[in-house]
């Protein structure tokens, strides 16, 4: 039953996650039964034994024994495994509490119930070091928050058994007794435990990790904000002390009601009991609400609110008629408070503090809590209660005002400690590796320089093009007012060296009268990178001439985005203000790229900008659930690597990244981080996106935000976005259509091609009409992938709109049909070729419109295996390079280049070695400008041939 899959989903255990947690689920049952019986039995027999003068003794020894322990695990640490450590510790608190045992039934001291007194402290501790380090490691934050709640009711349903049976089992058997059944119960918990550590934490792997914390450690941005530390320590002191100081005169008024050790340990039982059900009642109901609707804000405050009203109450009844049975209530109603509200909400949202600490501090800072803060709270407890009875302040009435005072301390501690959470949340700092950007190489000129000006005019004629080249590379160096003139026939040069030089020129004049012929520049792949940022020295004045060209050229889309990575470039509040015009482009591409240049330059939205960008946001995510539910459509009869899934899955990624650029410009730069999302860091960022959301996004924002950040399945995000972007499950076939049929601006031509390619597997009569209109597509990927399918399905239909389109001389489709017409394999067809390009590592990271610019500028070559291949009509008079995707190949000199390789030929060609290849295999290649390698920088990631 209990490995029902809708048993488990409804208890939140994801897949593969049953078997660990049931086993710490028996660990904490097992724990919580064991504690529960032994603090009954120990504090009834040491309050029937001692006066309550006693207490504070045992507080201060308990603190200090606790306090001596915990440096010497801390010590211990550094020697041996955590794993090797926490089953020790299990073994030597059953081993004492034998010792102990064994002691009284020798001698029959009752100072042996002091000691166990104290040793009731050792329980914490070892729980701590055991239980809680095994899911700090095995569980990441998020799945810490879903599963804590769920492993410890295992504790509170064995809480509340004990307890309430404890009555009843007092009248049957000695109380003593019982003690042995405690230690039964924490010989099954060892077993569990090692259970555990064997099956899933392996030694070499925490050395590793031990390893790679030290590493962390050595990183300068890995720094402990001490200021943040001392907060969490009085945090975490203040209520050990509170439950020590409030336990004494809730013992002490219990000892008077209750003055025999059955009625005593029976009324602590049920009273315990109740607070167990309670516990459990809040951690299975309120506590995963409370924390989804308030973060940590209410969870830290509310024990020291609700014991300051419990306290506030005590004090008034006390204060106007003495001790009385109202007083006893408003003591209980506190214990209740430190026992029910403490356990169920402030410890469990406690633990959330130490999540901003750096990894690499953050066990030792969790083990220095528990060892120290917390039996510093106890002592201080201790140390504080025995002064005030050397002071004769030993009424409770007193005690209780005293306390108040420190409940008003501990609700401002709890304040400060919400600020300085979010204070470092805000402030972590995670490294972002910057794109390598292509910038100009300044021209360079072996020979000195001509000197007279007018021999520099002399040479902008020269039929020599190295000429001509210095001579516009004095121009752009020269103070001369006319000097534009001579570099604008320069700019239309036939000499692409020459050209190139120009425009670097033209940007260092930096001339109105030039504007015009850079903007010519902008149409040309070759010139366009150049062009633009020469175009960007001229700066603000620029904006004006910018703006014209911008609404003259409406229709040129691609071209309102060049000018737009221009205005970027030049930046500045006029640049802010010209971008911000046009946040609301009709065009979405045209949108896109306002929004993320306003992001790049830092700018954050206006308040009556912010209602257009929360728009853009929903629209990104509903596309992004959209693209889920296709995936969940398509789930049963597609591979999780196959082409298709692939392809959706990197439109999920692009479309996130468009969102978390709107959070960024709507809220601030921390949403960066989203590109870290898939890296090393992927725990640690997807952690802090959710903090980073709870503490500055709006409810309904956070809202659409979480599924993405929280959830660890396909079908779970799905159904967590089901009631805000509800979906429809559709057939395969229907949802290939309704990939194919997705709006452009929504989804890539690449994606909707894949698509495409698997409408070959369905009728005719149905797929014939879509892929007719996609085939007269102005995209060359998607018609293409139309016409080759439309060739399979429906041959007929494929001829006649061939003769359609010959007899209307639209060349663009005629000559993506041609071909069609022997093409064999899809392999050949742009999709598949784009697919192979992508799959190099250095071409990986680019765009599906960067691949495409790299396919369609460059030459295709797919020859077999001992072909000889003559590249010198391709290669001579050029700077290009080779792309070979697969095979081998072999120049002379034997130098090999295989797949994977990007080869300069240039370089290679000046050393003499010639163009003429072997194929050593089948092969395919590509022949490409160097200059576009070169804009999208995969220059810096150009590996060199390997000499046989």
């Amino acid at each position: 039953m209990w490995k029902n899959r809708s048993v488990l989903n409804l208890l939140k255990i994801k897949q593969g996650e049953e078997n660990l947690v049931f086993l710490l689920i028996g660990y904490s049952f097992f724990m919580g039964g064991a504690t529960a019986v032994f603090y009954t039995i120990v504090v009834s027999s040491f309050l029937i034994n001692f006066e309550s003068s006693f207490l504070p003794y045992a507080y201060i020894a308990g603190g200090i024994l606790v306090y001596l322990v915990g440096m010497f695990i801390g010590k211990l640490q550094k020697m041996i495994t955590s794993e090797k450590l926490g089953e020790g510790m299990l073994i030597s608190l059953i081993s004492s509490i034998v010792i102990l045992l064994v002691l009284y039934q020798i001698t029959g001291n009752k100072w042996v119930f002091f000691a166990l007194f104290i040793w009731n402290r050792f329980f914490v501790l070892v729980n701590g070091v055991t239980f809680w380090a095994i899911v700090g490691k095995l569980f990441n934050f998020q799945q810490s928050k879903r599963l804590s709640g769920l492993i410890n009711t295992g504790e509170v349903i064995a809480s509340v058994v004990a307890y309430l049976s404890m009555p009843l089992l007092i009248k049957f058997l000695n109380m003593n007794f019982l003690l042995i059944f405690v230690v039964v119960l924490l010989m099954a918990c060892s077993y569990l435990i090692h259970t555990i550590h064997r099956n899933y934490l392996s030694h070499d792997l925490n050395k590793v990790k031990q390893t790679s914390e030290i590493k962390e450690h050595t990183k300068p941005v890995e720094k402990l904000d001490k200021g943040y530390y001392k907060v969490i320590f009085i945090l975490a002191v203040l209520p050990v002390f509170g439950l020590f100081y409030v336990e004494y005169i809730f013992f002490t008024e219990s000892r008077v009601i209750f003055p025999n050790k059955e009625s005593l340990a029976s009324f602590l039982a049920v009273f315990f009991g109740i607070c167990s059900i309670v516990e459990f009642f809040i951690k299975s109901f309120f506590y995963n609400r409370l924390l989804a609707k308030y973060g940590m804000r209410i969870g830290i405050i509310i024990l020291p609110v609700s014991l300051a009203f419990s306290f506030l109450l005590a004090v008034v009844y006390g204060l106007s008629s003495g001790p009385s049975a109202i007083f006893f209530a408003c003591i209980v109603l506190a214990r209740f408070f430190l026992s029910a509200v403490r356990k169920a909400i402030s410890d469990p949202v406690y633990q959330i503090l130490y999540q901003p600490i750096p990894a690499a501090f953050r066990l030792k800072i969790q083990g220095r809590i528990e060892g120290r803060a917390k039996s510093v709270g106890g002592l201080l407890a201790g140390v504080i209660l025995l002064i005030l009875h050397r002071l004769s302040i030993v009424d409770d009435v007193a005690l209780s005002i005293v306390f108040l005072a420190v409940t008003m301390y501990w609700i401002f501690t709890s304040v400060r400690g919400q600020g300085a959470y979010k204070q470092i949340v805000r402030d972590k700092v995670f490294i972002i590796p910057e794109k390598p950007v292509y910038k100009v190489a300044e021209p360079q000129i072996a020979e000195e320089h001509p000197a007279d000006y007018e021999e520099v005019l002399e040479l902008t004629s020269s039929s020599n093009g190295s000429d001509r080249y210095r001579a516009a590379y004095n121009l752009g160096r020269s103070n001369r007012f006319m000097s534009y003139k001579y570099l604008i026939p320069l700019l239309q040069d036939k000499d692409p060296h020459v050209r190139e030089v120009a425009i670097v020129a033209s940007g260092e004049l930096k001339r109105e009268e030039l504007w015009p012929y850079l903007f010519e520049q902008l149409d040309q792949d070759r010139f366009y990178t150049m062009a633009s940022q020469a175009l960007v020295k001229s700066g603000t004045p620029l904006l004006k001439q910018i703006e014209r060209s911008f609404a003259s050229r409406s229709e040129g889309k691609l071209f309102q985005i060049k000018l737009l990575e221009i205005v970027k470039g030049i930046g500045g509040s006029e640049g802010i203000r010209f971008l911000r015009k046009n946040i609301a482009n009709p065009n979405r591409y045209i949108k896109e790229k306002v929004t993320s240049s306003l992001r790049d330059l830092g700018y954050k939205a206006t308040v009556l900008e912010q209602t257009y960008f929360l728009q853009e946001f929903d629209d990104y995510v509903a596309s992004y659930v959209w693209v889920l539910a296709a995936q969940a459509d398509l789930f049963n009869d597609y591979e999780e690597d196959s082409q298709l899934m692939i392809v959706l899955e990197k439109e999920k990624e692009l479309i996130m990244l468009k969102a978390f650029t709107v959070l960024e410009v709507l809220y601030g730069s921390k949403f960066n981080v989203i590109v870290l999302l898939d890296g090393d860091q992927q725990e640690d960022v997807r952690d802090y996106l959710i903090e980073i959301a709870d503490l500055m996004l709006p409810e309904d924002v956070k809202n659409k935000l979480l599924p993405f950040l929280e959830s660890t399945t396909l079908h779970e995000m799905l159904n967590r976005y089901q009631e805000i972007f509800p979906q429809n499950q559709l057939t395969v076939e229907e949802r290939l259509k309704d990939i194919v049929n997705k709006d452009y601006t929504r989804i890539s031509r690449w994606t909707k091609s894949i698509a495409m390619l698997e409408l070959k597997h369905y009728s005719s009569e149905s797929v014939t009409p879509l892929l007719v209109s996609n085939a007269l597509s102005s995209s060359k990927v998607v018609s293409e992938t139309a016409f080759y399918i439309l060739r399979i399905v429906n041959p007929k239909r494929f001829s006649a709109l061939f003769k359609i389109i010959h007899q209307k001389k639209d060349d663009f489709h005629k000559a993506i049909m041609e071909p069609l017409d022997w093409l064999s394999s899809e392999e050949d067809l742009l999709i598949s070729k784009l697919r192979r390009l992508r799959g190099m590592e250095q071409l990986g990271v680019l765009s599906n419109e960067n691949l495409q610019r790299i396919l369609l500028h460059s030459t295709y070559f797919n020859v077999e295996m001992d072909d000889v291949t003559d590249l010198r009509k391709f290669t001579n008079d050029r700077e290009v390079s080779l792309i070979v995707t697969y095979g081998k190949l072999v120049f002379s000199g034997q130098n090999h280049v295989v797949s994977g390789d990007i080869w300069d030929i240039t370089e290679h060609r000046k050393r003499g070695i010639v163009m003429i290849p072997n194929a050593m295999a089948d092969s395919e290649f590509y022949i490409v400008e160097t200059y576009i390698l070169r804009d999208l920088s995969v220059e810096m990631q150009r590996k060199t041939a390997v000499v046989a």
